[in-house]
This record gives structure tokens, sequence and C-alpha cells, in this order.
């Protein structure tokens, strides 16, 4: 039986998909066994004309199990 721990994170980018896929990626240079994430909210800001996405994002992972000695 597997057993999934998410940690919420918060990325920018120029589109909302770059946010997301910047997000996944930081988190997957240090996590294992990432399942799926979920967007949690979009916001953004402007500035001269030009909008950047900021996501909240909860990224899910499989817990390894360990077995101590």
């Amino acid at each position: 039986m597997a057993v999934e721990k998410s940690i919420d994170l918060t990325a920018t980018g120029a589109t909302i998909e770059e946010a997301v896929a910047e997000a996944v990626h930081r988190a997957s240079l240090t996590l294992q066994g990432l399942t799926s994430f979920e967007i949690e909210r979009i916001e953004g800001d402007v500035a001269d004309g030009i909008p950047t996405f900021r996501v909240h994002v909860r990224v899910s992972f499989v817990i390894k199990e360990h077995v101590h000695e």
C-alpha cells in the first residue's frame, strides 16, 4: 500500500504552463516519486503591460518505505 505526501509550492512564469512546469521541475530536483499536481490558485502581476503569472501548486509524491535495522 502506497502513502503519498503533498507539499505546496509557488512559482512564477511568463505563462501559467511555464509557472507550473517550473514548480514541478524544482520539486523533482529533491523529491522522488512525484505522482500529481493540483493548481490551487493563479495570480499575476503586470509590469509595463506585460503579465507574469504566479501559481500556487500542490505537488504529491509517494513516501518510500524504509526498513530500519
